[in-house]
């Protein structure tokens, strides 16, 4: 009877035992479980962030390069308009040029005689010197100065683009040198009226004394301030408009 006792509580010992490393076992398992869990959300966490930053810099890298290839594309765009208003450029002063020898042949004859034709500051400027342009004491265009307008007409008909500015100027000898030079400038664009030139292409203007390009206190100096320009120059706004 003691041995049977003995046996029995033996095996419930055991079962006890059993019992009690099989829950230690379960709540370690369970524990271990649960920390792999939270490195596992934590990596979840850490990789939907790393996610979400890969995104945006995705979507920054997409807009970097929108922004560029817009930028690109104005910086072409700015180049052929460059490129083309160069050509334009290019254009208008081969064509004053052009004018600018025309007249210079034209008129050849009256090179040594006080007709000076440059081209400077995008327009072609015609100098006269009075003695030839005017009778003497006068403002009144002289036989020669006819001739000479004539053979300027010639060319200022060929290029209907341009238009025609008439500066006459004065030594400081003038009682109203202002009036004369004004005068004197009135009677050119009325004969190259004369000579078919279409009116709405003349300008007459007068600076009397004043822009000087000589010393008015010698006889020399005053002759060469008493001059009169005719200055050419196109129709800008149609260049620029092209």
């Amino acid at each position: 009877m003691l041995q049977k006792i003995t046996l029995s509580s033996l095996l419930a010992f055991i079962v006890l035992f059993t019992s009690c490393v099989s829950t230690k076992k379960y709540k370690a398992a369970t524990t271990e479980a649960q920390n792999a869990k939270n490195s596992y959300d934590s990596l979840a966490k850490k990789h939907s962030e790393l996610q979400s930053q890969l995104n945006d810099a995705i979507a920054g890298n997409k807009m970097l390069a929108d922004e560029r290839d817009r930028y690109q594309k104005e910086g072409e765009a700015a180049k052929a308009d460059l490129k083309q208003m160069q050509g334009a450029v290019d254009e208008y002063v081969g064509s004053m040029e052009d004018v600018q020898k025309k007249v210079a042949d034209r008129l050849a004859d009256y090179t040594d005689r006080g007709v000076d034709v440059q081209y400077k500051d995008g327009a072609v400027h015609v100098g006269i010197q009075d003695d030839l342009l005017y009778n003497k004491g006068t403002n009144k265009v002289s036989k020669t100065g006819e001739t000479v307008l004539g053979s300027l007409s010639s060319v200022l008909n060929e290029n209907p683009n341009l238009k025609i500015v008439v500066l006459s100027h004065t030594d400081d000898r003038a009682k109203d040198s202002w009036s004369a030079s004004t005068e004197r400038s009135n009677n050119v664009v009325r004969m190259l009226k004369n000579n078919k030139i279409d009116p709405n292409r003349l300008t007459s203007a007068g600076q009397g004394q004043y822009n000087a390009i000589a010393d008015n206190s010698t006889p020399e100096g005053r002759a060469q301030n008493r001059r009169t320009e005719i200055i050419l120059v196109p129709e800008t706004f149609k260049l620029l408009n092209k």
